[in-house]
């Protein structure tokens, strides 16, 4: 009786194996001849190369100096590289922003460099400090474009959003000569601004973000701003009216209409207050 148990479970255990195997074979996979060769012409130093699918897309996961993997439509285009990389192969730009930031002393988790169509090269930080982790997204000259809490989708995250030509003309007239670093879809159905497109640029050295609305009309554009580069009748305001709260940071933000007004946060010890205040310094609801 104790033989036949333990062959049962045998015959289990080898039957599970192969399952398991068969599931790991699932990552070798038929890739297109034009695609094989789109890919081989652009990364033609690539070695270990293996093939797999995510979200409808071909993905490359090789090895050429540093772990990368590329991102390619079912139609051969290719979308993005995603390449590993230490903290002494970053730009000195960007080293010099990170090690000057209030993110200094946080532990270095990964580093990855992006290069996508239609955008600007990027290099991303995770770093942590004990239960907090931070994405920072830095521009070639070491311009802090973003921070974000990190998530565990960022390979899908950091695939670019087409614009549409409407917003890409509004973009050249309204703003000429920016660079486009980052396109991205507000996917949070519980947030206000659901299906908003988000470009972040830099233009005449700031980095500004454009707000797109779900029919690609333009919303709004904003960017941070010193305390110093507010006008005159805000800082009057904010020391008549909230003298007792230290200046924390401020976003100018403009809106469809002509509507300019101040986005401005404040501490006063544990308790935090945001504040909107028009260019003649009137306290807007």
């Amino acid at each position: 009786m104790k033989l036949k148990i333990y062959t049962l479970l045998l015959v289990l255990s080898i039957t599970w194996s192969l399952q398991s195997c068969d599931d790991d074979d699932n990552d070798s996979i038929t890739v297109p001849a034009e695609l094989q060769s789109a890919f081989s012409s652009q990364f033609p130093h690539a070695a270990n190369v293996k093939w797999e699918t995510k979200s409808g897309y071909y993905v490359a996961d090789f090895y050429d100096g540093y772990k990368a993997s590329a991102w390619f439509t079912q139609d051969g285009k290719w979308q993005m590289t995603e390449t590993d990389i230490p903290y002494n192969a970053l730009p000195q730009t960007v080293k010099t922003s990170f090690e000057n930031s209030k993110y200094a002393s946080w532990k270095q988790d990964d580093i990855d460099k992006l290069e996508r169509t239609d955008v600007e090269i990027i290099f991303v930080l995770e770093v942590e400090k004990q239960n907090q982790e931070v994405d920072l997204y830095y521009s070639a000259d070491g311009t802090l474009i973003k921070s974000i809490v990190d998530t565990d989708d960022d390979d899908i995250e950091h695939l670019p959003v087409q614009l549409t030509e409407a917003m890409k003309n509004f973009i050249n007239e309204k703003y000429p000569d920016a660079r486009i670093m980052e396109v991205d879809v507000e996917d949070d159905k519980n947030d206000w601004d659901s299906g908003y497109t988000e470009v972040d640029i830099m233009h005449d050295g700031i980095s500004k973000d454009i707000l797109f609305d779900q029919t690609g009309s333009w919303y709004s554009t904003s960017w941070e701003i010193r305390q110093n580069e507010l006008p005159e009748a805000v800082n009057s305001t904010l020391n008549n009216q909230y003298g007792e709260y230290r200046f924390d940071e401020a976003e100018y933000i403009e809106k469809t209409g002509g509507t300019i007004y101040y986005r401005i946060e404040l501490e006063k010890g544990e308790v935090d207050k945001v504040v909107n205040i028009g260019e003649n310094g009137t306290v807007l609801s």
